[in-house]
């Protein structure tokens, strides 16, 4: 089957939408792709067609092929629709393949989201610090309706909807992802400033002698998003699914020997911020300090060292000016070694955590040392006050009570009459001296 037998049948993709009542819920749209087959030989001819259908639909996506017949494409991971179609000379054949909207954020997703947002403000930003989670939480509302509102400015073209949906299905995953993340709530926002931009830049020319009709297709960064363009020159921001890649669209008419070249602003998204940089480095220090003393020390100091010296190298490398090519090179190089310092310190605080539990531990056994300690005393309670102990023992327990008792009263007694005597004889008068006879 060729998908675009030249000179017998041209497939051409349109799409429009139909608003359906009642048959989608939520009040969701349907969308028909219509594949028009077209005969321009002056004679009738039968040839086979083949359309791969957008990439985003399951077979239960696809409601009616209008007659063409359906199957999956592992290569290509999609379904296509293909037959054979006979046309007469200069007929042509609409083929309506009808689909469900899998393109569109819904009123019922943006308030799930909003509502997450709401919960990690109250439980994780709010408690910690006010004002600061007031930021964050604004910024990711705003991002909500950055989407929301792209998507209803391209709700006049089903391919423009289309493309903004695809651009921002990753970063509704990343909000999400923030609406309940400890760390973004714990982060310092930056004070708001004016973005730093980079400058790209789009030349075109028509060498031919007659007027050319020209579409733009420039692909973008892998990195950038739609929002990063901020001086677009009447550009449109598009996504390309299978290259998974942003891209500026223009369409216009150059007259013969015309020459235009476009400037487009970017933000500077090529580059790691200083405060999570400060913040990495605050976790393995702070990890790193609790394991001093302990065995697990040397292996810890050998992560620190590792961490310290990761991130003092991205700090390094972002202070050099370089071409914005050059600089994009070194933000991903920066990237992944921020990723393996932040490994490290993952790999840190793991060991912190194994030397918490053996302080636990530990803790217990001392706890059952001391109860072990105590048993002498056990048994001995057990013996006082165990009512089933034989009557001999009694006796004899009893029997060497009144001995020692017996024992101690004597050695009184004897101490007691030894003070007496003494006393007495102190108390007595010497004897008169007689006066000798003259």
């Amino acid at each position: 089957m060729n998908k675009n037998p030249l000179g017998h049948i041209f497939v051409i993709f349109t799409a429009g939408i139909i608003f359906v009542i009642g048959m989608m819920p939520r009040a969701h749209a349907d969308i028909y792709i219509n594949v028009v087959a077209v005969n321009g030989a002056p004679n009738a001819k039968t040839s086979s067609i083949k359309f791969s259908l957008p990439g985003e639909l399951t077979a239960d996506d696809i409601l009616d092929t209008n007659g063409l017949q359906l199957d999956y494409s592992v290569d290509d991971a999609d379904y296509f629709v293909f037959g054979d179609v006979t046309l007469k000379a200069k007929e042509s054949k609409t083929f309506r393949i009808h689909v469900k909207d899998k393109w569109s954020v819904t009123p019922d997703q943006v308030a799930d989201l909003k509502k997450q947002i709401e919960q990690g403000y109250d439980t994780l930003g709010k408690p910690h610090d006010a004002q600061k989670a007031d930021i964050l939480k604004s910024r990711l509302e705003k991002k909500i309706d950055y989407i929301v509102n792209l998507q209803s400015t391209s709700a006049d073209s089903v391919d423009k909807r289309i493309d903004a949906y695809r651009a921002y299905a990753k970063e509704m995953k990343r909000i999400q992802n923030d609406a309940l993340n400890v760390d973004y709530w714990r982060s310092n926002p930056a004070d708001d400033q004016a973005p730093k931009l980079i400058h790209l830049t789009i030349e075109v020319n028509n060498p031919s002698k007659a007027m050319k009709h020209f579409k733009h297709k420039d692909y973008l960064p892998s990195e950038v998003k739609p929002e990063d363009v901020i001086e677009a020159e009447d550009f449109e921001v598009r996504y390309d699914q299978i290259k998974q890649l942003a891209f500026l669209f223009k369409e216009e008419d150059l007259s013969p020997g015309a020459k235009k070249k476009y400037t487009i602003g970017i933000m500077d998204i090529w580059s790691i911020d200083q405060k999570d940089i400060d913040y990495l480095r605050t976790r393995g220090k702070s990890a790193f300090d609790f394991l001093k003393g302990s065995k697990f020390e040397d292996s810890a100091k050998m992560l620190m060292d590792r961490i310290t010296t990761e991130l003092q190298s991205i700090e390094t490398s972002q202070a050099v000016q370089r071409p914005i090519l050059d600089h994009i090179s070194a933000y991903r190089t920066n990237k992944s070694t921020y990723n393996d310092a932040q490994k490290d310190v993952e790999t840190l605080e793991k060991l912190l955590s194994v030397f918490r539990e053996d302080l636990e531990k530990s803790k217990v056994e001392n706890v059952l040392q001391k109860i072990q300690s105590l048993k002498g005393v056990g048994d001995v309670s057990k013996v006082m006050f165990n009512k089933k102990f034989e009557s001999s023992t009694a006796w004899t327990f009893i029997g060497w009570i009144l001995l020692f008792v017996g024992i101690i009263s004597l050695v009184a007694f004897v101490v007691s009459l030894l003070r007496s005597k003494d006393k007495k004889i102190k108390e007595e008068p010497p004897p008169a001296q007689q006066t000798p006879k003259a």
